[in-house]
């Protein structure tokens, strides 16, 4: 990262610095500071097509005898294998895209990215926002968040000549709280989350844990459509676990398809946008907007700036512990870390605690350190109860009752 005075942090010039979603974009130039050629699509006609909701999570499809395939953080080196597996079980999906992290380089002009994306349009899929550089839309300022939202747009149209009306907030995080609510519906996306976690992301060199996962959901559930979520990053997630889950929906007579067709929506209402030219993209300065409560963004591995934003809405966050649990306090306690159970009282809401306990868990070794291995298994291991219990629970979910 480059700056242009000392700045006492993380700060540095290399790959390590700059990749986002690490990179401190307040203080230099990111993976984020790049912005896709061609006219903003900030203040484009935003009418909200279709039906599905625009105003509330969406955690579950309401199509039956369907399981969504979604699919997180790509296009990556393995995306192209997915599609090959997908076609061969006549199943569709929904890719949420980032545009630039990693140090990928920006989707629109780096290869094999453009070619990866116009072949999902053309075998069926679905192409959604995953933002440009995975920030917690939670934690970064309204004109900020925006900029994750178009600049992702703006790359996605270079490629397909248009834009998604479906996002997935990284980390799971866009708070109401934060604005991040009305910023979404304002720029006409639905906010897909999901009911079924693989937790790939967890098991990338243990994947038949996730195999588990599925196989015991698929198995002792009767219900008769889910919303998954995978990560086309992960090698084994495409290579070992995908094959092995399609195998388990087509057993049940499910199909694989897209978030789009599992919510009983037209694919006309899936994009937005006209046929815009492929252009470079370029640096951009950032926004160093100034916000009180404001933040870096979150990150998948720990730096040592803290984050003194609002409460989250996952794991990634270092403030797990002001989270409720249902007696109170920490649920499970390692070292710094307190995982913790949020309450509910609907189904939605325990689906949405046991995403949330899964996204904590993900961060127990990291702030408890390697001696606490145990714990932090057990902790996971409450996440699988508890999705298991939400499975069950029908009309009756409460976290009172699980903690009983």
């Amino acid at each position: 990262m480059k700056t242009a005075n000392p700045i006492q942090g993380y700060c540095g010039t290399t790959k390590e610095y700059c990749a986002d979603p690490d990179c401190q974009w307040q203080f230099g130039t990111c993976d984020s500071s790049q912005t896709p050629a061609g006219p903003s699509t900030l203040n484009d006609p935003r009418p909200l097509l279709g039906s599905v909701t625009y105003d509330n999570d969406i955690y579950e499809c309401t199509q039956a005898n369907v399981v969504a395939l979604t699919y997180d953080d790509g296009p990556f080196d393995f995306t192209n294998d997915l599609l090959d597996t997908l076609k061969s079980y006549g199943f569709t999906a929904t890719f949420f895209i980032t545009g630039n992290n990693l140090h990928k380089g920006p989707i629109d002009v780096t290869e094999p990215y453009p070619a990866i994306i116009k072949r999902m349009i053309a075998e069926g899929h679905q192409v959604a926002s995953h933002t440009w550089s995975h920030y917690s839309l939670s934690n970064i300022p309204s004109d900020v968040r925006k900029q994750q939202m178009v600049k992702n747009e703006r790359a996605i149209a270079n490629i397909i000549g248009k834009y998604p009306t479906y996002m997935r907030p990284p980390y799971s995080q866009c708070s109401q709280a934060s604005g991040c609510w009305a910023d979404m519906k304002a720029l006409g996306y639905h906010r897909i989350y999901f009911d079924l976690d693989t937790q790939d992301y967890l098991n990338p060199t243990t994947i038949q844990n996730s195999k588990d996962i599925v196989a015991q959901i698929l198995g002792s559930s009767s219900a008769t459509d889910y919303l998954s979520i995978q990560h086309d990053l992960v090698e084994q997630s495409v290579s070992n676990l995908s094959p092995f889950f399609f195998d388990l929906i087509k057993r049940r007579g499910l199909r694989g398809v897209t978030a789009g067709e599992c919510l009983g929506d037209a694919p006309a209402n899936w994009y937005r946008g006209g046929t815009l030219p492929n252009t470079p993209s370029t640096l951009n300065t950032p926004t160093t907007t100034s916000q009180a409560g404001s933040s870096t963004a979150l990150t998948l591995t720990p730096t040592p700036t803290p984050n003194t934003s609002s409460q989250p809405t996952s794991t990634t966050s270092t403030t797990a512990a002001a989270n409720a649990s249902p007696t109170g306090g920490c649920y499970v306690e390692a070292g710094k870390f307190c995982g913790t159970i949020r309450p509910f009282t609907t189904k939605q809401g325990c689906k949405f605690s046991a995403a949330d306990c899964y996204l904590q868990s993900f961060d127990c070794l990291k702030q408890a350190g390697k001696r606490y291995t145990n714990d932090c298994n057990r902790y996971k291991n409450q996440c699988q109860k508890l999705n298991s219990y939400c499975s069950k629970c029908q009309d009756s979910c409460s976290s009172n009752s699980f903690g009983q």
